[in-house]
This record gives structure tokens, sequence and C-alpha cells, in this order.
């Protein structure tokens, strides 16, 4: 049996390819790098907070004890509200993204009018 040739490839890239291989390097860097770095002070902040008071809770508990019952007050109503808003704000996504895929159909989950026979989109 004789060896196998080794293919090489063609060393062409042009313009737009080293501009899609930079621009994809300095955007994933950028999405992923950068808002890691970012939040690392805050994570080894909740991880003392973590280990100086195991208790369920989350966010209100540590702001209950530190800042007082009023100041813990507004930041779990806060902590509600925005849950609220970004699960929300996710199922909006979700339909908007379903209505592309499905052009027929999907923005209507989102829109429908609870009264019978009446749509709020057109």
């Amino acid at each position: 049996m004789a060896p196998k040739k080794k293919q090489r490839l063609k060393k062409e890239l042009g313009l737009f390819d080293t501009y899609a291989i930079a621009k994809g390097a300095t955007l994933s860097s950028g999405f992923f790098l950068l808002p890691g770095l970012l939040i690392v002070p805050g994570l080894v902040s909740m991880d003392e907070l973590t280990t100086a008071m195991p208790r369920a809770g989350g966010v209100y508990y540590f702001i209950d004890r530190s800042m007082g019952p009023p100041m813990g007050t507004i930041g779990g109503l806060g902590t509600w509200i925005a849950l609220a808003l970004k699960s929300a704000f996710a199922l909006i996504g979700i339909v908007v993204y379903l209505s592309l895929l499905f052009p027929a159909g999907g923005l209507w989950w989102a829109s429908a009018d609870p009264r019978p026979g009446r749509r709020v989109c057109r």
C-alpha cells in the first residue's frame, strides 16, 4: 500500500478574510474578556460575603445586614423588579426571534388581546 501524499492548503487570504479574522478576535475578546474583568471585583466581594454570612437570601440578606432593613427592602425590591423586567424582555426577544423564524405566526403570542377577535398588532 502506497503512502498517501499530504495535501497542503493554499496560502491565499484576501482583504475580507483577514478583516473577518481580526474582527472576530476583537469582538470575542471584547464580549467575553472585558465584562469578565469588570465582574471580578464584584465576584470577590460576593464570595467574601457568602463565606461570612452563609444564609439564603442573597443580595437582600447582605444589604439588610450591612446597611439596615430599609436599604435591604429597597435592594430586595430592586432585585425583584430587575428579575421581572429581565424575564419580560427575554420573552419579548424570544417572540421576535420566533417571528423571524416563522413569519406566518409567532408575534401574536405576545400581542394577542384577551378580548375575542381583537389583536394589538396588525
